[in-house]
């Protein structure tokens, strides 16, 4: 006979993937998206309901052919597991600040990386797209910038340390733990100073063998578009700006000036524009974009016996950008394995492999996008012969040929071994391997061109790196417990291996641009071979207490014991302990009484002390760089090539350290439909490792590493979750989690140097544009002040930047012109005139998930943003300079206009109420030197995600014979409420610098994150 039903948990909700099995069979099903089942079993049969962290029910079935379940929480073994450090621990338990997403959210969104699904779902936890590039780098901050070198945290998958996460498919994650405090991080001691990502991926689970098919397919879109001039208004542009007629008379265009005042038609100036509008792209941002593509095709087994259970999946995921050229493809595989060996011994292995390609745009100083906007809509497409004519966008796209191929094997095993009753031993090996090829051919004008000679040569490069790691983990675990009383102790070791290797060929010179020749060996002059090793291995002794007295009192203590290489013998080691205390004040007996309403209140404090070694690996070595003469003798001297120290190492470096103390409160509400997280935080790094600036003089190529600076972080996080039903069938779900943090810099060694950062070449801007200094946050902007526009002669000759002896027309400065603050009083503009103009790092970062059900239909909404960050908008210096190209399409009517006395001008619309200087050239006067005009407020709030799921009812599944199939539809990156001007407020770190925190927030015409929307279906067999 057939049996359907439904199983749900204590607050109504549906229980995807519990085991239904008829007693005493190897028969089994397990329940699907809504909680749904369906067996065949024989009559008088007994049918088992188990899942994990809920009491197993066993029902009689008695004839009936439909038996719908309730299971309730198993409260005596787990309430919820949480993955800790090497190892795992209930929810209620929890003493440190962990945040846990579900790996559904993860899995739900379109998108390549689980960083960026992660971005917004947990408080004290910034994530940043650097680029919005298919398979572009994202940047994590947990709690603050501690450090200004590599501040992103420690990634570990199923228990191993990892470099970072981007080749993870989000489908294989079943769940991602945040820790956030020194006191659940500091098991990980080294490395762990800026907070861990945990993540488990999927497992089988006992039963028959489920096949799931997941998969989606869509497009995207840039949410938005910056308007520029076309061909037309430039031409009437241009006139203005130079006084001149060239296609314009007095502001008409096309028209020429009569002697006796009139205007008539001109021919041929229309010509001119004419001719360009048959061999333009008419508007350079439409020519370099399009409508992007993506889509991700996934198949995962899944099942086993009691003994073995295994799951296997694989997944293809391509994009094609909004940017023509750029694409991203990856290609998964994962097998998870875990058997009993014998009642006491269990293995578990894993086994993934991942293949990328990538195919890149120019992005960062040389970005296309930024190119797009400001290249002159005059610039003609091809020459006379058909080939281009300049190196315009469309050219230098056809013209950039940037390929990344990375193919990486990850391979784990776990031992675990239970005895003597109350010790468990675990064995646990890793090993990847990664290896990376980049090419990249230069392209030059001319080369496929009849009788041209270039004026440059092609040139190919390939770069070849070899990433091999290796991790053995040796764990004892003592837990005992009675009525009262529970302990967990763990003691271990660990050691880690890590080498890269990589080779570098360029040469120059190919016979064609044809891809047959972009070899190296195609190429014939300027052979030039780099290559370098970079290892390092430490090991580390781990202790780790747990205590709980009456379920109510808890502790927690832990130590380890680091050993690097990367430091001398002498500073070799590192201990790094922390301890947290929590109280389960809602198990009190004074509590009591609240328990109608109180489901659970915890009072948390922890402290701990963390470590950091993420610097080169050859920081404290003196690097001898060949190339230099050296002669020998006195008088007629003989040269020969020499060698030379460029950068010192330093001996002397140690750990850079990150103290922290927390205090949270955690309540649930009304058997658990409310659940509130408050907590503050303050950390401080010291000894924190940088490069101090040294003299040029010295000649070197960068400052030696020291230890020489500390930074504060502190703030405030809450996280809010209501949940609910009404009626039968419907359901709702509300969250918001919030973030207050505050950086600064107190001190940065002997003498506190100032650290500048984000060197910008563009134009009148040829200046460093960050300054990192005590008392001031990491990275902040630093320029001069505007004070306006100089509106007539007078209020020049009143001001710091009047040259005295010059006439008015003799001037530099002009009405029109920015007037800058005289800040140090001398009555004169100079560098010393600058000053601090804000942050790149936001005051609040925040998440708002919503979620509404009706029976088998559920909507989502997730929008998440920041307030109080700065941006540093690059591309505003050309939109705004008609010396440099276009410019913003109503700058017309924005730009200040004087109508100034013997300027062919006057016949302009006049405009004196603006903060935008008259248009001009050049840029004599430096009104875009690096200021407070080109920073804007990077608040905003975005609808990251809208999904509308559809699961077919179990009635309709079983005529299929299918067990699950879903249906989505799903929108992301919707729309953005913001006030910035340019491509998208999310601004991460700029491409080159993701090593460091100095270049935080500029934004150079970043590639832009996309809108896209994508059709789901999810398919269970």
């Amino acid at each position: 006979m057939n049996i359907t039903g439904q199983v749900i948990d204590d607050t109504r909700e549906p229980l995807i993937g519990v085991t239904v099995k008829e007693k005493g069979t190897t028969n089994g099903t397990v329940t699907d998206f809504d909680g749904n089942y369906s067996i065949t079993v024989s009559a008088g049969s007994t049918l088992v309901f188990s899942y994990v962290g809920y009491q197993t029910q066993s029902l009689a079935v008695n004839g009936q052919r439909k038996v719908n379940v309730i299971l309730h929480s198993d409260t005596n073994t787990l309430d919820e597991l949480v993955v800790i450090g090497y190892g795992v621990q209930k929810k209620s338990d929890i003493t440190g600040s962990i945040s846990s997403i579900a790996g559904k959210d993860i899995n739900n969104t379109p998108v390549s990386s689980a960083l960026q699904a992660l971005q917004g779902r947990a408080a004290g936890v910034n994530i940043v797209q650097n680029s919005g590039a298919p398979g572009g780098g994202t940047t994590i901050k947990i709690r603050g910038t501690g450090t200004i070198n590599d501040a992103d945290p420690l990634y570990v998958v199923d228990g191993f340390i990892v470099d970072n996460i981007d080749y993870l498919n989000p489908n294989d994650i079943e769940n991602v733990e945040v820790f956030k405090d020194a006191a659940s991080s500091a098991v990980y001691g080294s490395r762990a100073a800026n907070g861990v990502v945990a993540i488990t991926t999927k497992r089988g689970k006992e039963g028959k063998v489920a096949i799931v098919y997941d998969g989606y397919m869509g497009v995207s879109n840039p949410w938005k578009k910056i308007d520029v001039m076309d061909a037309d208004n430039y031409a009437l542009m241009m006139d203005y700006v130079n006084g001149s007629s060239t296609y314009s008379a007095d502001g008409r265009l096309f028209m020429s000036k009569n002697g006796d005042g009139s205007y008539s038609y001109d021919p041929a100036k229309y010509a001119i524009l004419d001719t360009l509008h048959h061999n333009s792209a008419g508007n350079w941002w439409d020519a370099v974009t399009r409508t992007g593509l993506k889509m991700q095709h996934g198949v995962s087994v899944s099942g086993g016996s009691e003994k073995t259970q295994f799951l296997a999946s694989s997944s293809y995921y391509k994009e094609n950008g909004i940017v023509k050229t750029s694409d991203y493809n990856r290609f998964n595989s994962r097998l998870n394995i875990s058997t009993k060996l014998a009642a006491w011994l269990t293995m578990q292995g894993n086994m993934a492999y991942t293949n990328e390609r990538r195919n890149g745009v120019p992005e960062g100083s040389s970005g296309i996008l930024k190119q797009a906007l400001y290249e002159s809509p005059m610039e003609y497409l091809y020459n006379n012969v058909g080939y281009w004519y300049s190196a315009n966008p469309i050219a230098k796209l056809d013209q950039y040929n940037n390929q990344m191929r990375n193919d990486r094997l990850d391979l784990n095993l776990s031992l675990d071994a239970k005895f003597l009753k109350y010790f468990d031993y675990q064995f646990k090996a890793s090993y990847y391997t990664i290896r990376r090829v980049d090419d990249d051919y230069s392209e030059v004008f001319g080369l496929d061109e009849d009788f041209v000679m270039p004026t440059s040569l092609s040139t190919v490069y390939k770069k070849q790196g070899n990433t091999n790691k290796w991790e053995i983990n040796n764990l004892l675990t003592f837990m005992w417990q009675d009525k009262h009383h529970s302990i967990t102790v763990l003691a271990g070791q660990t050691a880690e291996g890590y080498k890269y290797s990589w080779q570098e060929g360029y040469r120059s010179g190919t016979p064609s641009n044809e891809e047959a020749f972009r070899y190296l060996s195609g190429a014939y002059t300027g052979d030039k071979a780099y290559g370098l090793d970079r290892e390092w291995t430490s090991i580390g002794y781990i202790g780790r207490v747990n205590y709980s007295l009456n379920d109510t009192y808890l502790l927690q203590a832990n130590v380890r014991a680091d050993g690097s290489s990367m430091f001398s013998k002498r500073n070799r080691w590192g201990v790094f302990p922390s301890v947290s205390l929590g109280w389960k004040f809602s198990n009190e007996a004074f509590m009591q009484s609240f328990k109608g309403w109180l489901s659970n209140a915890k009072l948390r404090v922890g402290w701990g002390l963390l470590g950091n070694n993420r610097i080169d690996e050859l920081s404290r070595y003196t690097y001898l760089t060949s190339g230099f003469n050296y002669p020998f003798g006195l008088g007629n001297s003989t040269v020969f090539e020499g060698a030379t120290a460029t950068v010192l190492g330093n001996d002397d470096i140690k750990w850079e350290k990150n103290e922290s103390w927390n205090v949270g409160l955690d309540i649930s509400l009304w058997n658990n439909r409310l659940m509130l997280t408050a907590e503050y935080f303050n950390r401080k790094t010291s000894d924190m490792l940088l490069r101090v600036p040294t003299v040029s003089s010295a000649g070197l190529d960068s400052s030696p590493m020291t230890n020489a600076g500390a930074v504060k972080n502190y703030g405030w996080e809450f996280d809010v979750k209501w949940r609910d039903n009404i009626a039968k069938d419907w359901r709702y779900e509300i969250g918001f989690n919030l973030s207050w943090i505050k950086n600064k810099v107190t001190s940065l060694g002997t003498g506190n140097e100032p650290i500048w950062g984000s060197y910008l070449s563009e134009g009148s801007i040829v200046d460093y544009v960050t300054k990192t200094a005590v008392g001031q946050p990491i990275g902040s902007f630093y320029g001069y002040v505007t004070d306006g526009i100089f509106q007539t002669f007078e209020e020049v000759k009143q001001s710091a930047q009047y040259e005295v002896g010059k006439n008015d027309f003799e001037q530099t400065t002009m009405p029109g012109d920015f007037r800058f603050k005289d800040l140090n009083g001398d009555n004169r503009i100079t560098a010393e005139d600058r000053t601090f103009l804000g942050s790149p790092l936001p005051d609040f970062v925040f998440g708002i998930p919503v979620s509404v059900g009706y029976k088998n239909l559920d909507l989502s909404i997730f929008m998440q943003g920041q307030t109080g960050n700065k941006i540093f908008n690059v591309t505003d210096y050309y939109l705004y300079n008609a010396a440099e190209g276009n410019v913003y399409a109503d700058i017309r009517s924005r730009h200040w206009s004087g109508q100034l006395e013997g300027q062919a001008r006057t016949f302009f619309p006049k405009n004196t109420n603006t903060n935008i200087p008259d248009l001009a050239n050049n840029d004599t006067p430096r009104n875009f030197r690096a200021s407070d005009f080109f920073i804007q407020d990077g608040d905003y709030l975005r609808v990251k995600q809208v999904q509308l799921t559809y699961n077919l009812p179990q009635s309709v599944l079983s005529r299929l014979k299918i067990n699950a199939l879903s249906l989505s539809l799903t929108a992301y990156n919707l729309f953005t409420i913001t006030g910035y001007d340019g491509f998208d407020p999310e601004v991460g770190k700029v491409s080159g610098t993701e090593t460091n925190n100095l270049s935080m927030g500029v934004d150079q015409g970043n590639y832009p994150q996309a809108r896209s929307f994508t059709f789901g279906v999810k398919l269970g067999l």
